[in-house]
């Protein structure tokens, strides 16, 4: 299909969370006169996601206040926005740059965000706000595409972006079970019914350990739950907490002599914490370079990477507010949380209850569980080739995307543009976050997702 240049042009984003309303807020800021620009959003309201959407007041920020800014080359927008809020009703009496916020406020502040750039978009900018569901995209003679939504709607657009976040985990157990199909498991944890049917004083198994894990613990003591909740991972590896007052590392890594392969890596961080470094820091100050890393490494190197040091890497990289680790360790004390490291063997329906049959790591040893609910926290999947929704099975089908080789996310350039199956690109169809997992790693965090907003919507008016 040849690309349109014809200016001004309609640009569709699909997907209201973070990454999508940052684009927008982008082109609402910089676009052109006579510019139409579309979001696509299924689950409204826009600027929350599943990240921001959650109405639990446990549920905080993984990084301190300082650190979330919308925009890179305004650090301070998201405190001094904060500080106009300060006593307000579901608000804190007073906020600290270094504060661990309720991510349900944060939600609030990227709608404002979005709420300011459309207050004061030209009018010669037209926007179109859509709740629904695309399911398909056509590439049209004319040059354009046509976007079909699960209602029969269409719309016709020059250029899309997919920003539609993380997919739902893997089954825990790799295999169809009738299982999967009951009320006592759930395979998406961030739904609003996660908890429902589960008992003050029942028993619960969650499936992993991770940050998704965390927000279903302490969102059950919130909740009041007595019983015992138990954690099952491979490795029964739990993300560490923030320490704060930590100071900031200084650079060790040369940006023009980086290591190109993981051992490399991994012999500069151990030495540099040898030499007396706190591990965050020293952790936290790669993140500038993780970048570059990440594309100097072969294919191999970060194939070599996912296989020997992804689970210890995601456990210290991404960690946890101080309160949420210290709500988990008051509750492992107490015996109210147990966790493990073992591989699901089976998974039943009993009458009144799941029975979940692991087997211990390093042993042949067999546990059995009896629970009232099975929770899957066993993190996003990222090969969107086997993920059974219609948009995809339809771009797949009409060669319009590609996984990448180690189907972390899609084909696509450092900048979005996304490969089709098996050639060029196709310079219309764009990603942003996680899609981009596997050519740029750091790719769903705020501090990466304003950065490439802010760049991506650059290129689309380009």
């Amino acid at each position: 299909m040849a690309t349109t240049e014809k200016s001004p042009r309609h640009i569709v984003v699909v997907g209201g969370g973070l990454s999508g309303t940052l684009v927008v807020v982008h082109l609402l800021r910089t676009a052109p006169a006579g510019t139409q620009i579309s979001l696509i959003e299924r689950n409204p309201p826009v600027g929350r996601g599943v990240a921001y959407g959650t109405e639990c007041k446990e549920h905080l920020l993984n990084v301190p206040a300082a650190r979330m800014s919308a925009f890179a080359d305004q650090p301070d927008h998201f405190v001094h926005w904060l500080e106009g809020r300060v006593g307000r009703l579901g608000y804190p009496d007073q906020v600290s740059p270094s504060d661990f916020l309720p991510r349900q406020i944060y939600g609030d502040y990227i709608a404002s965000v979005f709420a300011e750039a459309r207050a004061q978009a030209p009018d010669t900018v037209r926007f179109s706000n859509i709740a629904g569901e695309l399911t398909d995209i056509e590439e049209r003679p004319e040059g354009n595409v046509r976007l079909l939504l699960a209602d029969g709607r269409t719309l016709d657009a020059d250029r899309v972006v997919l920003a539609l976040g993380v997919l739902p985990g893997e089954y825990p157990i790799r295999r169809s079970l009738p299982f999967y199909h009951g009320r006592r498991y759930v395979h998406v944890p961030w739904r609003p019914e996660v908890l429902d049917g589960i008992g003050k004083d029942q028993d619960v198994l969650i499936v992993g350990a991770g940050l998704t894990a965390n927000d279903i613990i302490v969102q059950l003591d919130q909740l009041g739950h007595r019983g015992t909740v138990h954690a099952l991972s491979r490795r029964g590896l739990r993300p560490h907490p923030h320490r704060p007052g930590t100071p900031a590392h200084p650079a060790f890594l040369d940006a023009n002599a980086l290591p190109t392969t993981v051992r490399q890596l991994m012999h500069l961080l151990r030495a540099e914490i040898r030499h007396g470094g706190d591990w965050r820091a020293v952790v936290d100050s790669v993140r500038p370079f993780s970048h570059a890393l990440w594309q100097g490494f072969s294919w191999d190197e970060r194939a070599r990477f996912m296989r020997h040091v992804r689970p210890f890497w995601e456990v210290h990289r991404h960690r946890i507010a101080p309160q949420v680790a210290a709500t988990i360790d008051r509750l492992a004390d107490a015996g109210r949380v147990k966790f493990y490291a073992g591989r699901l063997q089976s998974l039943k329906e009993t009458p009144v209850a799941a029975e979940a049959v692991f087997r211990k790591h390093g042993t042949e040893d067999l546990v059995t569980l009896t629970v009232a609910k099975v929770i899957n926290c066993t993190g996003p999947r990222t090969d969107y080739s086997k993920y059974q929704h219609p948009l995809y099975i339809n771009l797949l089908a009409r060669g319009l995307i590609d996984h990448d080789p180690l189907a972390l996310g899609l084909h696509a350039t450092p900048a979005g543009e996304v490969y089709r199956y098996r050639a060029g690109l196709s310079h219309w169809l764009f990603a942003i976050g996680a899609p981009l997992k596997g050519v740029l790693w750091e790719s769903t965090a705020a501090p990466e997702i304003r950065v490439q907003a802010r760049q991506l919507a650059a290129r689309l008016l380009a």
